[in-house]
């Protein structure tokens, strides 16, 4: 129950309440509040008299409200697309730095894979292929809208655009949806593009960008611009130090160089035929259109140029080498 307040309770109340106008005081107190503080319906006056009412609302206001909420709806919209244009600009530049990453074999442990692989949309498991496509001279991209391409495909990958190539990270899951890519980019494109072996850790990139330049060196179907590695191991001995190869090899095959153009090639082609059929003198002469004893002379030229015998296991690999080197890079 509230305790009963005594007179002299209230009276000391009333005298300390600036809005009391009892009194001298008071009423000095009261005229100096009013002069400085406005009368609203709130205040304690006003609810004690009940004849201070609110006045009306300038007629102006709810115009007014409604410009400044317009102004504020107006700048929020102008401001997202300014904002997104940000956010894409900056989430395209950590991509650029990402793919930087993996093209420079920056050192990655297993979790820092993970987070780059999710960041460029990319899986964490392979295999992948790099492509790398020349630039030409007026600097355009050979490879426009590929990585949207791709995606209707259903295939992932991530492209940068280097000084003298665009290169490409392309996940592949089958030989035949390599061939579909291969495909797409010959349609594409008529400038040289070299596609490296498929590789299962993102972290072997570099390795893949290095055979995917030296294919740009080498040959191409002659219906295509496009030069597929085909992993094999003695391509891969061959492209592995392209500079000492070219070095090495052009060594061995000087013996070469006081034969007309036309003698010279009719040669090396009919070793590799006669090295692609399995060293089957009759298929080659099937490949070449010619006879068997025709190969075998070209053959016996081969070996008394280079000092060799096709005999001896030892000389064969080197020549073989040799002439992968040739093809692949001279």
């Amino acid at each position: 129950m509230a305790r009963v307040r005594s007179p002299r309770e209230r009276a000391n109340d009333a005298e300390c309440n600036p809005w009391n106008a009892g009194g001298a005081a008071g009423g000095v107190r009261c005229r100096w509040v009013r002069d400085r503080v406005p009368m609203t319906a709130n205040s304690p006056s006003s609810v004690a008299e009940g004849s201070v009412r609110p006045g009306p609302m300038p007629a102006d206001t709810e115009v007014r409200i409604g410009r400044f909420g317009e102004l504020i709806a107006n700048a929020v919209v102008a401001g997202y697309p300014d904002e997104q244009k940000r956010q894409l600009l900056a989430e395209a530049s950590r991509c650029s730095t990402l793919i930087d990453g993996l093209l420079e074999g920056r050192a990655f442990d297993e979790w820092s894979l993970w987070e780059v692989a999710g960041c460029l949309r990319l899986p964490i498991d392979g295999p992948f292929v790099v492509v790398a496509a020349h630039l030409p001279s007026g600097g355009d991209e050979p490879l426009r809208e590929i990585e949207s391409k791709l995606r209707s495909l259903d295939i992932s990958s991530v492209w940068r655009l280097l000084p003298d190539l665009q290169v490409g990270i392309v996940h592949v899951t089958s030989d035949r949806q390599l061939d579909t890519i291969v495909a797409l980019i010959a349609r594409m494109t008529t400038t040289r593009v070299g596609v490296s072996a498929a590789f299962e850790d993102l972290r072997d990139t570099p390795r893949a960008l290095h055979v995917a330049r030296v294919m740009l060196r080498g040959p191409t179907d002659s219906t295509s611009s496009v030069a597929v590695f085909d992993g094999s191991i003695l391509a891969t001995a061959a492209v592995s130090a392209p500079e000492a190869m070219i070095k090495t090899v052009g060594a061995a095959l000087r013996c070469f160089d006081d034969l007309p153009d036309w003698d010279r090639e009719m040669l090396f082609d009919t070793f590799r035929a006669w090295q692609d059929n399995d060293a089957s003198v009759r298929g080659a002469g099937e490949v070449l259109m010619c006879h068997p004893n025709t190969v075998r002379y070209r053959l016996r030229r081969i070996e008394k140029r280079t000092g060799r015998s096709l005999s001896r296991p030892r000389d064969v690999a080197e020549l073989c080498l040799a002439f992968e080197v040739h093809r692949r890079l001279m």
